[in-house]
């Protein structure tokens, strides 16, 4: 992961959100498991989709790219790493 994404991460103005089973890069900057916007008071759960109740900010980490989603998600189940 390059340093000009890792710093735009760590300044980034909203809650950042992934959605993977698990991932150690995402915990060393801070960016929760998309399962926690709903403890944000961000999202609802329904079955095995996560609702926005406003848009979401996903990182995927491999393309090293934010996306801002206001449509429902399919959530991938958090794995203990």
């Amino acid at each position: 992961m390059n340093e000009t994404f890792q710093k735009r991460v760590k300044n980034y103005p909203y809650p950042l959100f992934y959605n993977t089973q698990g991932s150690t890069k995402a915990y060393k900057l801070a960016i929760r498991h998309l399962s926690a916007s709903s403890f944000c008071g961000l999202s609802y759960v329904a079955g095995e989709y996560i609702y926005p109740i406003e848009s979401l900010h996903i990182v995927d980490l491999e393309k090293e790219t934010i996306e801002i989603i206001k449509d429902k998600i399919v959530l991938v189940s958090l794995k203990v790493l």
